[in-house]
């Protein structure tokens, strides 16, 4: 099993009105492969972070405050910098990752920021083996990491949540939010990375669009593309998806369900991750949306990392979507349609496709 530290400072966090806030590496340099890395599109910038920051006593070891949320008035943001240090464990900064495997949790919100998309990548260089596993938006009255429960509360709330509860969570709603999904699924999630729409947009177009191939056409008869325009299809085959028309693909939904939707973001996403190893020219392109994504990734990793994962767009992936009726069941809750996590059902998938995250 690996072994983990606390991480130096966190990068930029996005909070409720969909700004982008600085804490302390400003202008960060981020090179994350989508899909192979995070399961996320890429970004680049070229910044260099200052050294990091330790974390202090009172961050590391000061229990949590109460957490069963439940009723609860949104905590006003501050407009201080965000503290480095990070409430939980990760990989060492200074371990290869090429040679040691991980977890990021990627995040895709809308410009709320409700994050819709919420998947946990694994990515095994020793075995050579890529893991994803989405949660439903809807889940709800999920485990807090001190105890307390999110209850009458859906996951795609918490980033918000924890945005405002900087007294809370002085780690960041994106730490936060991985520090949550860990203790649903019972394994640490090692690193965060997070897009909104707009960024989404601009980080697929960068790319010059997402090839990819569907084994079935995608209807949705009722997607309002413009106040005059209903309806939008996708048809089964290779296609190319340019920002815009990608960022309907991965939303729709009222053609078959959320999960369907789910597992379209997985297959986006793969295809993104390997268009760009199969052509990394592309990499320069993103030079100038370096801003639209947000990560906790350790930044000096990236060269060896990409190097090592040449292959990895052969490597073998399982999938999952933690939905009905395996992982979840329906659940009355004040927040409208919902599901319960089938807590045991979770961890016990969690185990098996993250075997070197499991929290003992």
């Amino acid at each position: 099993m690996a072994t983990h530290r606390a991480l130096g400072s966190p990068a930029t966090e996005w909070y409720a009105v969909g700004v982008a806030r600085q804490a302390r590496w400003p202008s960060v340099a981020i090179l994350l492969v989508s899909g192979l890395i995070a399961g996320t599109l890429i970004a680049v910038g070229t910044a260099t972070p200052p050294s990091p920051v330790a974390p202090s006593p009172t961050e590391s070891s000061t229990p949590a405050q109460p957490s069963d949320v439940s009723g609860l008035a949104p905590v006003p943001s501050s407009t201080d910098p965000l503290p480095s240090g990070s409430a939980s464990p990760s990989p060492p900064v200074s371990a290869d990752l090429s040679d040691h495997p991980f977890t990021v949790l990627v995040l895709g919100g809308d410009n709320g920021f409700r994050t819709d998309a919420t998947i946990v990548v694994g990515v095994d260089p020793l075995n050579k083996r890529l893991s994803l596993a989405s949660i439903p938006r809807d889940t709800a009255n999920v485990p807090l990491p001190d105890g307390g429960i999110f209850r009458n509360r859906k996951i795609n709330e918490f980033y918000d949540y924890a945005g405002q509860a900087a007294g809370r969570y002085p780690q960041g709603p994106g730490r936060a939010t991985a520090d949550m999904v860990g203790t649903l699924l019972g394994i640490h999630v090692d690193y965060y990375v997070a897009t909104s729409f707009d960024g989404f947009v601009n980080l697929v177009d960068a790319l010059h669009g997402v090839r990819l191939t569907l084994p079935k056409a995608v209807v949705d008869p009722y997607y309002q593309i413009t106040t005059t325009k209903i309806g939008v299809r996708f048809a089964r085959g290779a296609q190319t998806l340019r920002g815009d028309r990608a960022l309907i693909f991965v939303r729709t939904r009222q053609g078959d369900n959320d999960f369907e939707r789910q597992r379209r973001h997985q297959l986006f996403l793969l295809a993104a991750g390997r268009q760009v190893l199969a052509h990394p020219e592309l990499l320069l392109g993103l030079l100038d949306v370096r801003q639209n994504v947000v990560t906790d990734f350790p930044l000096e990793q990236l060269p060896t990392l990409v190097n090592a994962l040449s292959t990895a767009g052969s490597w073998p992936v399982e999938q999952v979507v933690l939905g009905p009726r395996t992982y979840e069941s329906n659940v009355s809750c004040s927040c409208g349609y919902a599901l319960q996590p089938n807590l045991a059902a979770m961890r016990a998938k969690a185990r098996a496709l993250f075997p070197w995250a499991v929290v003992p």
